[in-house]
């Protein structure tokens, strides 16, 4: 659609819509509640949940939340065609940079057949299949509301939602994963959210052009 043939249509329609950060509000509480749902029946907690919520083990769930909230603010700040994000970017770029330096110490300390023992197990697939199965309602939730919005990034902001419902599915499913290692957080967790991130951007591309 032109510029001015959007306008116009705007300004023709005065019924009152809600807007993309009041559509999440309402629309990803329910679509995480429910994938969570999926994991305490489809799957089961680890059993020694309790003790590695109260460990270090802790960061397998709070980098992946941290993430998906980060994604949640970019994704409003994005949805606004006059915004610019740049606290958001700013707060994204901290997150990556953290993981990045996170990763390479992980891969100094860590030989190549250690990471290679780490990632010989059946769970290491059944984590990238998982975390994007996790992801699908929340990330359908996501560009549902986004298309409230009037992003001038369609992609992006696409991203942004595939990263909020993979940063969500991930946290939820680390419930359930019993590997707490740095180098298999990476390729699995990191992977899987990726993943989640492109899907959501090549569907953005799509559904979220004006």
């Amino acid at each position: 659609m032109k510029t001015d043939a959007l306008i116009a249509a705007l300004a023709a329609d005065t019924t009152p819509r809600p807007s993309p950060g009041a559509r999440m509000v309402r629309v990803l509480p329910l679509a995480v509640a429910l994938s969570l749902t999926a994991l305490l029946t489809g799957w089961h907690v680890r059993a020694d949940l309790a003790s590695a919520l109260g460990s270090v083990a802790v960061y397998k769930t709070a980098v992946p939340l941290a993430l998906a909230l980060s994604a949640l603010w970019l994704a409003r700040g994005l949805a606004r065609p006059e915004a610019r994000a740049g606290r958001e970017w700013a707060l994204i770029g901290v997150l990556m940079a953290g993981l990045a330096l996170a990763l390479a110490w992980g891969l100094a300390v860590t030989p190549v057949p250690r990471i290679a023992e780490i990632l010989d197990t059946p769970d290491y697939a059944n984590c990238l299949i998982s975390v994007p199965v996790l992801a699908a309602l929340p990330l359908a939730g996501a560009l549902w509301a986004l298309r409230a919005g009037a992003t001038l990034h369609p992609a992006t902001s696409g991203a942004a939602a595939g990263l909020i419902a993979g940063g969500a599915a991930a946290a939820i499913y680390s419930l359930h994963c019993p590997h707490d290692h740095l180098m298999y957080f990476f390729p699995a967790y990191g992977v899987a959210m990726a993943g989640v991130t492109l899907a959501g951007a090549l569907l953005g591309a799509r559904l979220l052009r004006w």
